[in-house]
């Protein structure tokens, strides 16, 4: 029963990444329904990051007045409902709000994993729980954005029927992962509340940037991949399943890692970035293109724990700090295809390649921005010793 209750809760986490699964159908939506803007139409890949972080925002106080449990089970139900919901409809106000709706469910079910780990495990097992919940959320994009693009080959509404993996994930849950007791934090009037660093407020900044360049493969690698007659929308969905494989392996050697490059490991996240964008724009081959999808998701998920953890250990309000880590994050997948087409409008230079071309530029300048500031932090450093 042990093994089943972790085997329940961690097949939860499958869900978690799972918004973009579809980005493959872009170009095949966009044929069918002309009359709809471009953009707008993208948005179908990243609009529940937007309502993941309003949702995030209540998840805790509904779980309070539902249950743990009660409240998991909503926001899994919510995106099975509305994840299928678009092979059974034509219209696109209906597409639209479902994508809107399957945010909402991830929301409700996605802070509260971290609790029920820490009702229901402690020490060590706690610490594997979380460990193995991040590389569930590797998976679980990988395993769906593969469905999605062998759905493809009968037709863009049928793949949605990837998302059908929510039906048994809600069962085992039910099932197998017992109900907690909410907790009910009290509250502490003494304590001055601690304010928010402008360190902070930079990441914030800099998380936004680059989450913008990292959805632009998500939102434009099949576009891409047509314009260069080098794949379609299957091979495009298989790239992305890629950059989950990417971030998987990031998220396995991460620890490793930083012991080896220390400070630099920001610098060289970027530098990775910067190559994979370089790749993705000059890929002659599939071949090439999936080799930067693989370093496309293995340097972002290097960079996403490096800033976490820098806040978490530098930051006087490390929960707040935290959390608005994890809203710019959302904020900077949500709006990304409307961002990326700003840019497009002032820099019609940026179309095509040239997109990936400027994004791995703009890497390079953040790359040696790091560099440099490391520098001066060494010397300040050397110079007190």
């Amino acid at each position: 029963m042990h093994k089943l209750t972790k085997t329940a809760l961690l097949s939860v986490s499958l869900l978690v990444v799972s918004g973009g699964a579809i980005a493959g159908n872009i170009p095949a939506i966009m044929a069918n329904y002309p009359t709809v803007n471009g953009t707008l139409v993208e948005l179908l890949t990243t609009i529940p990051s937007l309502f993941i972080i309003l949702t995030i925002l209540v998840s805790h106080k509904i779980a309070r007045r539902i249950g743990y449990k009660q409240t998991v089970q909503l926001g899994i139900f919510l995106v099975f409902i509305a994840g299928i919901l678009p092979v059974f409809t034509q219209s696109f106000l209906l597409l639209f709000l479902s994508r809107i709706v399957f945010g909402v469910g991830i929301g409700l079910f996605n802070p509260l994993l971290y609790s029920l780990a820490g009702n229901l495990y402690k020490g060590r097992d706690l610490a594997n729980v979380i460990g193995l919940q991040s590389s569930f959320e590797g998976i679980g994009g990988m395993l769906i954005t593969f469905s999605v693009g062998q759905l493809l080959m009968v037709n863009w509404r049928v793949s949605f029927l990837a998302y059908g993996i929510a039906l048994p994930v809600l069962l085992l849950f039910t099932f197998f992962v017992p109900a907690v007791e909410p907790v009910i934090p009290q509250k502490n009037t003494e304590t001055p509340k601690a304010k928010i660093s402008s360190a902070v407020w930079g990441y914030v900044g800099l998380l936004i940037l680059v989450v913008t360049v990292y959805m632009s493969v998500t939102v434009k690698i099949t576009s891409l991949l047509l314009a260069k007659g080098i794949g379609g929308a299957t091979a495009g969905s298989n790239l992305i399943a890629l950059v989950g494989l990417g971030a998987m392996v990031a998220g396995i050697i991460f620890g490793h890692l930083v012991i080896v490059t220390k400070r630099w490991t920001l610098s060289l996240a970027f530098v990775g970035l910067a190559l994979s964008m370089f790749l993705t724009a000059f890929a002659p081959n599939i071949i090439v293109a999936a080799v930067a999808a693989i370093l496309c998701g293995l340097s972002f998920r290097t960079f996403i724990p490096y800033l976490f953890n820098e806040v978490n250990q530098q930051s006087d309000n490390a929960e707040k700090s935290t959390s608005l880590l994890l809203m710019a994050f959302n904020l900077g997948a949500a709006f990304a295809p409307i961002t990326i087409a700003l840019f497009q409008q002032m820099l019609p230079v940026l179309n095509q390649s040239g997109l990936f071309i400027g994004e791995g530029i703009l890497m390079l300048v953040l790359a040696a921005g790091a560099s440099l500031v490391n520098s001066k932090k060494m010397k300040i450093v050397q110079t007190e010793n």
